[in-house]
């Protein structure tokens, strides 16, 4: 009878050491879920997200473009010309970094901005994937706020 509560006692700590280990990697596969290339919501673009180590050790996401529907016009390259630093006026739209900054939270990613070359402006922005697989961005700018669906 000892012996056969030892057993419980030492599969019942197994249990809670494996559960504890496999916590920290399911956060971090949650966390990776926006990781690859999604088309953005008027299919004129494609953003690849990575990751990247923070100064502090944490994680955070940022995506650029990597494709574009029309990635030129009257034969050059397509530039950010709306950007509101005049210095940057002249950098290609593809490659563009246009998500920056955003951390795993609860309920999705936030902390972030994202950069819309159509308005030359960042913006403050919350990502999370919707329940059917799509990455939902949800966009303030001041009071207004918008929210975009991108697909893989």
């Amino acid at each position: 009878m000892v012996s056969s509560i030892g057993s419980r006692s030492r599969r019942h700590v197994c249990a809670c050491a494996l559960l504890l280990i496999g916590v920290p990697a399911l956060q971090a596969a949650a966390a990776d879920a926006i990781l690859g290339t999604w088309l953005t919501d008027d299919g004129d673009s494609k953003v690849d997200i990575s990751a990247a180590k923070a100064a502090d050790g944490s994680t955070v996401y940022g995506g650029k473009v990597i494709w574009l529907k029309e990635p030129q016009r009257d034969g050059k390259p397509l530039l950010d010309a709306k950007n509101a630093d005049a210095s940057l006026r002249g950098q290609p739209i593809l490659g563009l970094q246009i998500l920056s900054g955003f951390k795993p939270t609860a309920g999705g990613w936030s902390g972030g901005t994202v950069y819309s070359p159509r308005a030359g402006k960042s913006f403050p922005a919350e990502l999370s994937i919707a329940p059917d697989g799509r990455l939902e961005l949800k966009v303030q700018a001041g009071i207004l706020s918008r929210t975009d669906h991108w697909t893989r």
